[in-house]
């Protein structure tokens, strides 16, 4: 990514889901590493901005599989037709930016 700050945490998280369903600490970290370190996502912020993607209707949540300690289901997140969309022109425009 080049785009320097000019990406939001919410466009970031929206462009790592392209390639499919992950868990909340795994999409941190995927935002991190696609943003050169730009942007850090500490779980209250990264909480935040799911919801709001959840409440615009650009991500959903699945219960994943089940954490072998607790036996919780883990939480994981997909991006809606609508979130492919606006995850798409996303990409468009870091690849345009580039060189």
């Amino acid at each position: 990514m080049s785009q320097g700050s000019s990406i939001t945490p919410h466009a970031a998280l929206l462009r790592v889901l392209i390639p499919g369903e992950s868990e909340g600490p795994e999409l941190i970290r995927k935002v991190r590493d696609w943003t050169e370190g730009k942007i850090e996502l500490d779980d209250p912020v990264f909480v935040a901005v799911i919801q709001e993607l959840e409440t615009s209707g650009l991500v959903e949540h699945h219960l994943g599989a089940a954490d072998k300690r607790t036996g919780e289901p883990h939480l994981t997140y997909a991006l809606t037709p609508a979130g492919k969309v606006s995850a798409m022109a996303i990409l468009a425009a870091s690849l345009t930016r580039r060189g």
